[in-house]
C-alpha cells in the first residue's frame, strides 16, 4: 500500500496537465470565444474578417502581404523574422518561447472547428509566432504583415499558403489557400 500510494500520486502528477485551458480561454466553457456561437468573431458572419470577401487581409490577392512580392514577411530573405537564423526567436535556443517549459509565454491557444485544443501559437516577437503541438513539439511559425495577417510557414521556411486573421476581438482565424475558414480559430 505504501508504494501504491506514490506511484498512483507521481501518474496523476504526471498527466497531460499541459493540454489544459484555462477556463477562460476556453471556448468550449465560454461561448463568447467560440466562433460558432459569437458572429462578431465569425468570418462566416462577419464579412470585414474574412479574406473572401475583404481583400486587404489576403495575400493572394494584396500583394503588399504575399511572401512572393514582399521580402519584408519572407523569412527566405529576411532572417530577422527566421527563427533559424535569429536564435531570440528560436525555440530550440531560446527555450522558454516554449509553452510547457515555462508558465511566462504569451500567445494563444488554437482550436479546432469543435473547440477541441490543437496547440499553441507564442508570441516570440512583434511579428513573429511559433506554432507547437498540445505535446510542446514545434510544428511551424507565423510571421505578420503590415494588414495584421499572419502568414504561416512549415520548419523549412516554405510558406503553406495558410493565413490567420484577427478575428476583430482578441483572436485568429486560420485560413486556408482558398481564403476559406479552415473552422481553426485561436484565442
Amino acid at each position: 500500500m505504501k508504494l501504491i500510494l506514490p506511484v498512483l500520486f507521481a501518474f496523476i502528477y504526471c498527466l497531460p496537465s499541459f493540454s489544459q485551458v484555462p477556463s477562460h480561454r476556453n471556448p468550449q466553457v465560454n461561448k463568447a470565444l467560440f466562433p460558432g456561437d459569437n458572429e462578431r468573431i465569425s468570418p462566416e458572419k462577419n464579412l470585414k474578417i474574412n479574406p473572401l470577401f475583404n481583400w486587404n487581409l489576403n495575400p493572394y490577392s494584396n500583394a503588399a502581404i504575399n511572401p512572393a512580392s514582399n521580402a519584408l514577411v519572407n523569412p527566405k530573405l529576411n532572417t530577422k523574422i527566421n527563427p533559424h537564423f535569429n536564435q531570440v526567436i528560436n525555440p530550440l535556443r531560446s527555450l522558454s518561447l516554449n509553452p510547457l517549459m515555462g508558465s511566462n509565454w504569451l500567445g494563444y491557444y488554437a482550436f479546432d472547428k469543435s473547440g477541441n485544443h490543437l496547440g499553441y501559437f507564442v508570441r516570440a516577437d512583434q511579428q513573429v509566432m511559433i506554432c507547437f503541438d498540445t505535446k510542446g513539439k514545434w510544428n511551424g511559425y507565423m510571421v505578420l504583415t503590415e494588414n495584421q495577417t499572419y502568414l504561416c510557414y512549415n520548419l523549412q521556411d516554405e510558406w503553406t499558403g495558410m493565413f490567420a486573421c484577427s478575428d476583430s476581438d482578441s483572436g485568429l482565424n486560420m485560413f486556408n489557400k482558398e481564403g476559406e475558414w479552415t473552422g481553426e480559430f485561436a484565442k
